[in-house]
This record gives structure tokens, C-alpha cells and sequence, in this order.
């Protein structure tokens, strides 16, 4: 009973690993791989139930390097429910390989899992790199050339990482992030601990895409298949936003170090975020920059330092996870512009009110979950007496608004376009098509990829 809360995770990597077998092998006839995706969103919703039911047991393991509490629990929950609704909402038609579509997010999940119950630095580190290394492969099947950018810029992201942990490992002695905030108790904030926070938050903010660190990451997912743009802007993201919390909760007794610079991003990335948000005109870009602007939420929540900004923060993340990652699978081949989704909620009632959920929550519009976690951490700003951040962060959800409910209009206002038109629409957007005759890989009727010639446009 104690070790059954090892099975979520067991059944994510063995169905990860068994799809991949499956693809690799060819075990399954063309008629059964059709019924793939259901068999593979059963499964994760068993590993969901059995979280559910097993994770409430709390402990520790592995001689407390692995730590199952409550944040464990709802962040694992939240990324098992996120794999389960984007591998259910798929437009699987729009993917490059299906057997490397379903293994990638669970991947990822399991990254997200990995550094959620994770009670050291190291922990934290590898579970982060899973989830970009699974959002790598999924971009490298279209485009190459946008996977190796992804690599630089994550391994610009992952060399900050390390030497900020580095740098906290060496000037407190400990890696167990418990040692760590004992360590730190009545301790006064010093340059010698502030240098390695500042690097340490710069990678992490790479990593998630928090403005203005977003342009590194965010242009490669525009390019990506729907589920690659979901793993770039959300996944990782959400992995990255759980070490940081991790990290916040460690750093608690010196909020001095990481507060400023966090408040200072938090701003850039809520007013950016929602003025790119209002500025783009393609629906996948628009919900980009809402991502990122929610992004910036959660980072305030953290820069208040109180445990009520804090879970504010962890709430919010949960929303995040789903709009962030569901809503561009969702979106599936209407990657175009405005034509591509014009008169959705005729032609496509469920797509588009899948698509305006994850716009509206990612706007923060009420009464959905983005509404109340930034709420939650609106609140917690307040108590700190952040108010400066309070409005800007108005002003940043104004902004989200009036851009999610120009999508809604495109989306239920607007007259249905004839198909052979919209079909035109759904071709990649200029950024993502500049370099269509690329040497990559193809794919045999299994989805596994093969050596040879495609072209993509």
C-alpha cells in the first residue's frame, strides 16, 4: 500500500515506452492503431484515479530524496489531467507521428511528476530537462531547424540552471532543499546568495517563457505541430514554474534575493504579454501571448514572499497546465490566421468551445480557473502591499481580455467561410514556413520516423 504511490508514474513511462515499441515494430494493423489514442487516454486516466487514491498517503522515499506531500499531489494530479484532456482533444491528423504524439506528453508529464515530488536540487533539475527534451523531439519531427534552436536556447536555459544551483549547493553546504531553507533561517540576504538566485531565476525564466525571455522559445512552438506547440508553451512551463516554487519555498527565510527580480519579470511579462496578445491577428500566436502574460501572474505570486501568494501561485499553475497545452491541440490544423477559425462555432462546435475555454481561462476571464488563481494572487500582492503590480496586472488582464474576446468573436461572430477556402487558411504562418524545403525525417504508416525527403507547405 505505501509503494502504490509509485504507480501513476509507472504507467506513464510503461505506456510511453510501449507506444514507442509499438510504432518502432509495426506490432499493430493500420485498423487498430486507429483506436491508439483512446487506449492510451484510459490509461492515463487510471494513473489519474490511482494518484487520486494513493497519493493522499504521504511520505518520503529513497532515503528522502523523493517526498510525496500535497504540492506533490495536485501537481501531479494537475499534469496527468492535462496529458489526459490534450491526448483526448488531438486533432491526430495534424500530427507528424502518432506514436511519438502520444509518448512525448506523457513524457513530459512525467517530468513535471519527477520534479513536483522531488526533495532535492538534482531532482528538480532532471525532471525540468524531461519535459524539454520530449517538447525538442516533437518540434524536431516537422521542423529540425527549429529543434536545434530549441536546443541552444535550452541549453542556455540549463547552463544558468546548474550554475545557479551550483553556486546555491556551494554557499549553503546542502542539496535536500529542506537543509537548504534551515540553513538560510536568520540568515541576512548577501551578494554571495543573490548572484546565483538571479542566474538560477534567468534560466527558469527562459525555460517558461516569461517576458522577455519569451522570444526564444516562443516563435520556435508557433512552428511546431499542435501538440509540440503545446508542450513548448505549456509543459515546460509548468515544469519550470514547479521548480520555481520548489525553489521559492526554500528561499523563503531571505525573500530579499529573488522578490525584486521576480516582481520585475512578473510586470514585464503581464502588461507584455497581453499587448502582443491584442497585437497578434493567428489564433495560435494570440494564445501564446496569453500564456505568457499568465505567466507573468505567477511569478507575482511567488514575489510576495507569503505562503498565501504561494499557493496562489500553485493554483493558478493548474490552470495554466490545461489551457496552456490543451489549447493549441485543440486549435489542431487551423494554424493560419483569423480565416482558419472564422465561423468555428458553426462548422466545429466543440473545437471552438474548447478553444474559447482555454482562451478565456488564459485571458483570466471569470468565472473559470485562470479568473481565480489570479485572484487568489491579486490577493496575496495586496497583503504585501504590492499594489504598483496589482495594476499593471489590471492592465495586463484588460489587455488578455479584450484579445481572448476577439477571438470569440472570429470564433462564433463571424460567417462560416466555404472549406476549400479555409483549408488554404490552415497552412503554417509565414514565421513558421520560410524554410519549407528541409531535409528532415519521414514516416513510415507506423509513425516511425524513417530517412528521407519531405517537404512541408
Amino acid at each position: 500500500m505505501r509503494y502504490a504511490v509509485w504507480v501513476p508514474e509507472a504507467l506513464v513511462v510503461a505506456t510511453a515506452v510501449g507506444v514507442m515499441m509499438l510504432g518502432r515494430f509495426g506490432w499493430l494493423s493500420r485498423a487498430a492503431r486507429l483506436y491508439l489514442p483512446q487506449a492510451t487516454a484510459v490509461v492515463v486516466l487510471v494513473a489519474l484515479g490511482i494518484e487520486l487514491w494513493a497519493g493522499a498517503t504521504l511520505g518520503t522515499y529513497l532515503g528522502g530524496a523523493v517526498v510525496q506531500d500535497r504540492f506533490a499531489l495536485f501537481v501531479k494530479a494537475a499534469a496527468l489531467l492535462t496529458a489526459l484532456v490534450a491526448l483526448a482533444a488531438a486533432d491526430w491528423t495534424a500530427e507528424d507521428s502518432l506514436h511519438f504524439g502520444l509518448a512525448m506528453p506523457l513524457l513530459a508529464a512525467f517530468g513535471a511528476m519527477v520534479a513536483a515530488s522531488s526533495a532535492d536540487v538534482l531532482g528538480l533539475w532532471a525532471g525540468l530537462e524531461l519535459a524539454a527534451v520530449s517538447a525538442v523531439v516533437l518540434v524536431s519531427l516537422r521542423r529540425p531547424d527549429l529543434a536545434l534552436r530549441l536546443l541552444v536556447v535550452g541549453g542556455i536555459a540549463s547552463a544558468l540552471v546548474l550554475v545557479g544551483l551550483a553556486f546555491l549547493y556551494a554557499t549553503t553546504g546542502n542539496a535536500d532543499l529542506s537543509a537548504i531553507r534551515a540553513s538560510l533561517a536568520g540568515k541576512e540576504p548577501t551578494v554571495v546568495i543573490a548572484i546565483p538566485v538571479l542566474l538560477l531565476l534567468s534560466g527558469l525564466a527562459v525555460r517558461s517563457s516569461v517576458a522577455p525571455f519569451h522570444v526564444g522559445a516562443v516563435p520556435i512552438g508557433l512552428g511546431a505541430s499542435p501538440l509540440g506547440a503545446g508542450l513548448v508553451i505549456g509543459f515546460v512551463a509548468v515544469a519550470a514554474a514547479v521548480v520555481a516554487i520548489k525553489l521559492a519555498a526554500a528561499l523563503l527565510p531571505i525573500p530579499a534575493v529573488y522578490a525584486p527580480y521576480a516582481q520585475v519579470v512578473a510586470a514585464l511579462a503581464m502588461v507584455g504579454g497581453g499587448a502582443a496578445a491584442v497585437a497578434a491577428r493567428s489564433p495560435r500566436p494570440r494564445m501564446a501571448y496569453l500564456a505568457v502574460g499568465q505567466a507573468g501572474w505567477i511569478a507575482a505570486g511567488l514575489s510576495t514572499h507569503y505562503r498565501a501568494g504561494i499557493a496562489g501561485s500553485l493554483f493558478l499553475l493548474g490552470a495554466f497546465a490545461v489551457a496552456a497545452t490543451c489549447g493549441p491541440a485543440v486549435l489542431g490544423r487551423a494554424e493560419g490566421g483569423e480565416p482558419a477559425i472564422q465561423g468555428f462555432g458553426a462548422v466545429r462546435p466543440v473545437r471552438a468551445a474548447g478553444l474559447a475555454l482555454a482562451m478565456l481561462s488564459l485571458a483570466g476571464a471569470p468565472p473559470l480557473a485562470g479568473f481565480f488563481g489570479e485572484l487568489a494572487v491579486a490577493a496575496a500582492l495586496a497583503q504585501s502591499q504590492n499594489y504598483w503590480l496589482i495594476g499593471l496586472g489590471a492592465l495586463g488582464a484588460v489587455l488578455s481580455l479584450i484579445a481572448a474576446v476577439g477571438t470569440l468573436r472570429v470564433l462564433f461572430m463571424q460567417s462560416p467561410i466555404e472549406e476549400a477556402r479555409r483549408g488554404a487558411a490552415y497552412a503554417l504562418p509565414a514565421s513558421a514556413s520560410s524554410s519549407r524545403r528541409t531535409e528532415c525525417s519521414g514516416f513510415r504508416s507506423s509513425g516511425w520516423p524513417t530517412r528521407g525527403r519531405k517537404r512541408w507547405g
